[in-house]
């Protein structure tokens, strides 16, 4: 047999060569090469085919290979992986995945397929996951699974073991044991290493940790992350608003969630629609990305209008027109910079309002001081480059100037936004971007027409 490490360094450099290799081998040959491989490496080899070959090698694997496989297949892939798998392989397929997991496979199907699969299901498991895709995808009812273990108060440590073992089949990963009373209302919370060194004899009621933190049913996926990352949580039980236990959240999906809102904030701030992927056909990109790419047209021509206004200006100091990129250019890094930093705090939640002042002072405090620096070394190199000492100061004052307003835009705009329950990250940069260009076109071309007197 070939060495696993080949293959995989065909599959990372050369994918062409491990498709030949599919198609000259007999199944039992790929059988034998995908059982040594991660379910991990496995989604991305089945993320890269062509349907066809697709088609072969998820028919290869073992069910409960193939349900830890879909598991791990990009969100943007999964559709197109589903469509290569029969309706009736799928419905056995998705029996062994846990509900979050089912969850988020429906809900990439088609309504009408999605309930076939369901009512195939077992009638427990489908009333858990249509109960789960009732929940909004992005809050912590979408993301939770329902499998986990629980026991009353009266209950002792050794009979807690007994139900973990009678359970772990159907529970998968287990990391503590939930405490509920008769009304499943979650009580505490025991931590598998208490299970394991605590006396057997001992009461749930004795050991179980009883501050428990929980996340509310409806809390925003972004709330759940920040608890995870907050108290370096595993696990987080979810509850209703009678504090009743509904389900619980692993670290897995967290980590899945702030992958997916850093790069969702990354695509809003350069306008590009969150859904477009490198491999995207070019009218799909086209569709994606041209109506932001209109707003900011719409922009730049505001823009030109404050340059078109002071033409008469820069028709006879034509020397204006270099300088002029240099100082919007420059307004516009900087308002990037704050608005970047701002937008980061919001969605960290380092930065709310009650200390959005103390914030606020300090970005327009640091543009302030950059612009007098930055200004300086310009104004001294406009006079070196012309020999005319007032061109240097009118390009000075501009840039400190725009500067000073890029950092109070690239602050208050995200602010305002997020009061106005606006998503920051959508629309700022369009704000922020015609505010330094406007500032900088304005007040360079205006101090200039000022002391146009002394530049010609």
């Amino acid at each position: 047999m070939i060495p696993r490490s080949f293959f995989l360094q065909l599959i990372e450099q050369e994918f062409g060569e491990f498709e030949d290799f599919l198609h000259q081998s007999t199944d039992r040959e790929i059988h034998g090469f995908l059982a040594e491989l991660h379910p991990a490496d496995i989604a991305d080899i089945v993320e890269r085919l062509q349907e066809e070959d697709r088609t072969r090698v998820l028919g290869l694997l073992s069910e409960e290979l193939a349900a830890e496989v879909l598991t791990l297949v990009e969100d943007h892939h999964k559709p197109e992986v589903l469509e290569s798998i029969p309706e009736q392989t799928l419905s056995k397929i998705v029996r062994h995945m846990e509900s979050d997991d089912v969850t988020d496979i429906l809900e990439e199907m088609p309504r009408e397929e999605a309930e076939e699969i369901l009512e195939a299901l077992p009638k427990q498991d489908s009333e858990q996951v249509r109960r789960l895709m009732s929940y909004p995808p992005d809050s912590a009812g979408g993301l939770m699974q329902t499998e986990l273990i629980k026991v009353p108060p009266d209950f002792t440590l050794g009979q807690s073991i007994q139900r973990i073992r009678e359970k772990q089949a159907e529970v998968g990963e287990i990391l503590s044991v939930y405490v509920v009373n008769e009304s499943e209302v979650l009580l505490g919370i025991i931590p598998l290493r208490t299970l394991i060194l605590e006396d057997p004899g001992k009461k749930v009621s004795e050991v179980m940790v009883s501050a428990v933190i929980s996340a509310l049913v409806t809390m925003d996926q972004e709330q759940v992350a920040a608890l995870f990352r907050k108290y370096d949580f595993i696990s987080l039980p979810v509850v209703d608003a009678q504090s009743k236990l509904l389900g619980r959240i692993l670290v897995d999906d967290v980590v899945d969630v702030i992958e997916e809102e850093a790069s969702e904030d990354m695509y809003r701030l350069a306008g590009v629609d969150k859904e477009e992927r490198v491999n995207d056909p070019p009218l799909r990109s086209i569709r994606l990305r041209l109506p932001w790419l209109g707003i900011n047209l719409l922009t730049a021509i505001l823009a030109a209008s404050v340059v078109g206004f002071f033409q008469t200006t820069i028709q006879k100091v034509v020397v204006l027109a270099v300088f002029m990129p240099i100082v919007a250019g420059m307004g516009g890094n900087a308002g990037t910079q704050s608005l970047t930093v701002i937008t980061r705090g919001i969605a960290l939640g380092d930065l709310t309002f009650s200390n959005a002042k103390r914030v606020l002072f300090k970005e327009v405090l640091t543009g302030l001081m950059n612009g007098l620096l930055l200004g300086g070394l310009m104004a001294v190199l406009a006079f070196l480059y012309r020999g005319n000492p007032m061109l240097g100061v009118v390009i000075g004052l501009a840039m400190i100037c725009n500067m000073f307003i890029a950092a109070l835009a690239g602050t208050a705009v995200p602010l305002i936004l997020k009061w106005a329950k606006v998503d920051p990250a959508l629309a700022s940069g369009v704000f922020v971007t015609t505010f330094t260009d406007v500032t900088g076109f304005f007040s360079f071309l205006g101090l200039a027409t000022l002391f146009l007197r002394f530049l010609t």
